[in-house]
This record gives C-alpha cells, structure tokens and sequence, in this order.
C-alpha cells in the first residue's frame, strides 16, 4: 500500500498543489458531543475543524475522487468532511487529500514524536469496515513523508461503523528514519486513497499519546527506600501501576543502576521449575526483552547488538539467565514467596551486568514482559503482555510494546 520514498515524494510533489474550492457558510447551530482529549496538547494541535480553507487541498479526479463538506459529517462544531473515492476505477490516479495546516508554515513535532499522535473521528455513509485503505503521511518541506497506515490497530473501537469511532495513530510509528522525514519541519497532513469507500470524518488533530499499537509501559525511577528485595509486597512501589497478562501483575523500576521488578503471578502450582541456564523458560518464569538503544527502528523483525532478553526461573534453585550472552547474572538479588493463590517474585538486576545502562528519561524504547507457567514437568503456558496472541518475541522485536522512563506517564491496557 505505501511506495517507495522516491515515488511518495513524487506523487505528493505532483499532486499536492490541486487546491479544493473554498466554501464559507454562516454559522448553525453548536453541537456539542463529549470528546475525551479536549485539552490542548500542542501549539499546532488543530489540523482539520469545519471548514476547508486555503489549507487544504486534494487531487481533482472525478468520479475517483469527491472531497466536501457536510453537517452530516460533523462529529461536533458545524461540518466535517465527506469522502467518497474509487481508486480501482479505470483511469483513476494517485488520489490525495493534504491539509497544510497553521497557514503552510513550519511545525515542530521532534519534542512530541515519542508522546503524541494524530487523532481523527470516522463513521461509514453505510456498513462496516476493520480499517481505513488509506496511507496517512507528515511531510517535511524537503518532500520527504513518513507514512503509516490506517489499520484496524488505529480505530479505538470493535470496527468503523455508521456509529463515529476515534482513530488514533501514533507519531511514535510513522516511519521517520527509513523516509527520512524531520519532524521538526513539518509542512503538512496527507492522507492517501487506496481501493474505495465512502465515510465522514472529522476533528483531525494531533493529541497526547493515550494508546496505540503497542501497549506502552511507564517504569517507575524508585526513590530511596521505596523497594526491598524481601518479598513482603509492603514497599511503596507495589502502589505503582502494573502491567497486567490476564491475572498477573508485573511492575517495573529504576533504581540508580538497577532494573527493579516485582511481580506477583496466579498460579495453582507455584514455583515449579527443575530446569537451569538458558532453558528456565520451560517452567515458572519471568522474562523480559528490552532494547537499550533509543531511536532503533521499532519494527525490526532481527535482534540487534544493543537488545536483550532475560529470565529468572522460579523452581526449587533461583537463577537469573542472560539469553543474549549465554550465561547467569551472578549479581542479581531475587527473592519469591508463595501467596494464597499463586506467588510473589522481587528482584534488582544491574543494568551494569548487561553491559549497558539504564533507561534514559522520556526516551522510548521496546519491552515485552511474558510469564511461563508450569507444573514441574515443563511449561504448560506462556503470557505475554503487549503480543498475547502471537508467540516469537525472543526472536522478533517488532512483536514487543514500549517502554518510557517518566513517572508522568499513563500505563496503556
């Protein structure tokens, strides 16, 4: 669906400069309907909001393409927009709708890249749809575009319906780098028409992250005496929220050079594992992959240098195993005990003791959390927390979710 950088920049060089016409009504009626992000998040948040101005523009091609505005597209204030586009009829081009919004000029997105998104509401004219067959872009005023596409991950509902439903995509997984577009220089909003349809949509603007692809986790940075490796579940910490896999809990810290985890699992036969080294995995464990590099690319499908993947098997011995180096983690303090109905792990892990260091403030950076369980015969089964559906992440990066270091942030379900 999205082409080569050279081809995007082509197509949006050719076509970005077909205007719409601009059409000014008196005002009606308010209609206010209750909107979740009404706060102001950015300078330059507003992208689209009842009328189409000298800002906008799309690809005159009809009947491929027919773009205008209506009170029935409005998801609140007067109008919204209708479109309706056919890009499988014979003799119809690439067909694109831009809005150089705040009048063309530069906007910088760099400090919001990590913790904002683009946010519009839809409904279907008529039926039902997973996602959008629509490639959405940011383009910088060199012509580079990051893209990302409108899948069924971006629409905060069961599907696209006649009801309005909330999209959201995350500056976070536009491809920045692979295009490489600057996101402090952004000259406009593209959208681009693949196969056909026919929907409203309205209220286009950029809000605070709030979800998105990948579920994103906030580690706690721990102040003195907030966390003891004893297994008592009385520190302050415990207080912190938890990623959740179904009924088990996992939270995860900073403490100066220190990666702090407390965990509590539901577990009818707790603490079983009889297996040592690299295969804990096939009991009662704990594992985590991370990468400690900011900026990698997201969606790599290969481990680099810089990621890691660790586990603590919970049998009879406790150890702490290094996938990535083959080896223990000797330095590592861990403490369990069984609780009614399953049982609690804490531990410290030095950063120090992977080779790296820890999690820099504000900056993102992938994480998976998975909890094997087993019955003292091997694993019976494993949760995963971002991917629970799709096995493979101690292989593949791109199945991990997010993690930031800012104690300001919300923990994403």
């Amino acid at each position: 669906m999205i082409k080569s950088i050279k081809t995007l920049g082509l197509f949006a060089l050719l076509f970005g400069f077909f205007w719409s016409c601009v059409s000014l009504k008196e005002n009606a009626l308010y209609k206010e309907v209750p909107n979740p992000n009404d706060s102001v998040f950015h300078a330059s948040s507003e992208i689209y909001s009842d009328y189409m101005t000298s800002e906008v523009w799309f690809s005159k091609s009809d009947p491929c393409l027919s773009v205008n505005t209506t009170e029935a597209a409005a998801y609140r204030g007067e109008l919204g927009l209708h479109f309706t586009w056919d890009k499988n009829a014979i003799g119809c081009p690439w067909l694109g709708f831009g809005v150089g919004w705040d009048n063309w000029t530069g906007k910088d997105l760099s400090e919001i890249k990590n913790t904002g998104a683009i946010e519009f509401y839809v409904r279907m004219v008529e039926g039902k749809r997973g996602g959008l067959p629509w490639a959405v872009s940011l383009e910088d005023f060199s012509g580079s575009q990051a893209w990302l596409g409108v899948s069924d991950n971006a629409v905060k509902g069961e599907a696209i319906t006649t009801e309005w439903v909330r999209v959201e995509l995350p500056l976070s997984e536009f491809n920045w780098d692979e295009q490489e577009a600057d996101p402090s220089n952004i000259k406009q909003f593209i959208i681009q028409f693949e196969a056909d349809g026919e929907v409203f949509i309205d209220e286009i603007r950029i809000v605070e992250y709030k979800g998105g692809f990948r579920k994103r986790y906030p580690i706690k940075v721990l102040g003195p005496n907030e966390f003891s490796v004893d297994g008592s579940m009385e520190d302050p910490f415990w207080s912190w929220e938890a990623a959740l896999l179904k009924e088990d809990e996992v939270r995860l810290g900073i403490e100066d050079n220190q990666l702090c985890i407390a965990a509590k699992v539901m577990d009818k036969t707790p603490l079983r594992n009889l297996n040592v080294n690299r295969d804990i995995y096939n009991g009662d464990a704990l594992e985590l992959a991370f990468s400690t590099e900011i900026g990698v690319n997201a969606r790599r499908t290969n481990y680099r240098s810089t990621d890691q993947h660790i586990g603590i098997g919970l049998g009879d011995s406790i150890i702490v195993w290094d996938w990535r180096e083959e080896s223990a983690i000797s330095t590592a303090q861990v403490k369990t005990k069984e609780v009614e109905g399953g049982y609690v792990v804490e531990a410290k892990i030095p950063f120090s003791s992977l080779g790296v260091t820890p999690f820099s403030i504000g900056e993102l950076y992938g994480l998976e959390i998975a909890i094997d369980h087993g019955d003292g015969k091997g694993r019976t089964h494993q949760l995963r927390w971002n991917n629970p559906s799709v096995d493979g992440f101690h292989e593949n990066p791109s199945l991990w979710g997010e993690v930031i270091s800012d104690s300001k942030a919300e923990v994403t379900p």
